[in-house]
């Protein structure tokens, strides 16, 4: 049976921040006529909002709650706060909700995971293991209370995720000035916390991006110095699906043009700050490793290579809060779903898309 949901109550809330209203232009896209209706229809709503106006962010301090799954959290009586689902599934809910109750019928202690050392932020939500997810959606939660809330001397909850990921975050929070020390790493199982911080409204995956973030991104890559590459041209290789076809072609034209091939997997976080940091052009297949212009300067040409039926606001979002020249090219999508979702398929980009990409 799905849990009753509840909201954050007024009084819950310890800080409120006023998120600057921002303008937003439809982004330029290529074979947009290769876009399925159904899926163009889950973007264009927000393609279409020529302005997001000034909205709240807050941050909320709960008292004896659990949270579970990727971020769910409930309250002493199993009732779920509705700001903290974020692409769960009905199915997932009511997993993590019996979860819970089964961790409440071996009392708080059981799943108590703070040891009165003040509070615990949540850094967990839906697609703990993407790069991106965790760069502009979880870690600007931490840069927040760390900033704004240093009084509080806040610990923070983050996922278990595969080791690339894991660096990357250590990395992350590191460049921010947060202790690791003062990290809790959980998987999936049922925790009590005496005490948890939530941050509300920065970001709605696919619907809004708060310009708040940028600050996170920003005093991250504060003290690392720009590559001086002023092109490149970012690879999928390591990752097996959602590739061009013929990439080592393109690569090789690519190189040709005076492009970087890089793979930020690959790289440490550093690297990939100071790479893209000094990029004037950037090309590459839609995908986490992109979460990187956000560290581009404003100005800086991207042009995202898309499957067609990939539903995805994510990186217009980016660029429009960065002030990029953001364009996206909608390819065909060729041969077997490698990946786990529908659009993780190989990509066919014809030689003229090729030429007007890199040419110039």
């Amino acid at each position: 049976m799905p849990p009753t949901q509840i909201s954050l109550s007024e009084d819950s809330v310890i800080l409120t921040l006023a998120s600057p209203g921002f303008d937003a232009v439809y982004p330029r896209i290529l074979h947009k006529d290769l876009i399925p209706r159904p899926v163009l229809d889950v973007m264009e709503w927000a393609w279409r909002t020529p302005r997001f106006p000034e909205r709240p962010v807050r941050v909320a301090r709960l008292s004896g709650v659990w949270v579970a799954k990727e971020g769910l959290v409930f309250d002493r009586d199993g009732r779920l706060y509705r700001e903290t689902i974020t692409q769960h599934s009905g199915a997932e809910i009511e997993d993590a909700h019996a979860a819970v109750l089964a961790a409440m019928a071996g009392g708080p202690e059981r799943g108590e995971s703070t040891d009165g050392k003040g509070p615990v932020l949540l850094c967990k939500k839906r697609g703990v293991g993407n790069y991106g997810h965790w760069m502009m959606e979880m870690l600007p939660k931490a840069h927040l209370v760390h900033s704004r809330l240093p009084e509080l001397d806040a610990r923070f909850l983050v996922a278990q995720a595969p080791e690339h990921l894991n660096n990357a975050m250590a990395f992350s929070l590191s460049m921010l000035g947060i202790d690791l020390a003062r990290t809790i790493v959980a998987d999936d199982t049922p925790l009590h916390f005496a005490d948890l911080l939530l941050v509300d409204g920065l970001s709605e995956h696919g619907g809004y991006m708060s310009p708040l973030v940028l600050e996170g991104v920003d005093a991250l890559a504060r003290d690392t110095a720009p590559a001086g590459v002023e092109r490149l041209f970012v690879t999928r290789r390591s990752t097996g699906f959602r590739r061009v076809v013929d990439e080592d072609a393109l690569a090789a034209h690519a190189e040709a043009c005076g492009y970087r091939l890089v793979e930020p997997g690959t790289l440490s976080l550093p690297e990939q700050v100071a790479l893209f940091k000094g990029a004037s052009r950037i090309v590459g297949v839609m995908g986490a490793a992109m979460t990187n212009i956000a560290f581009a300067p404003p100005g800086a040409r991207v042009v995202n290579l898309a499957p067609a039926g990939m539903p995805d606001t994510f990186f217009w979002f980016i660029a429009t809060l960065r002030g990029l020249d953001y364009t996206e090219v909608r390819c065909v999508q060729d041969g077997p779903v490698r990946g786990v979702m529908p659009w993780d398929n190989d990509l066919i980009l014809s030689p003229d898309d090729r030429d007007i990409i890199f040419g110039g």
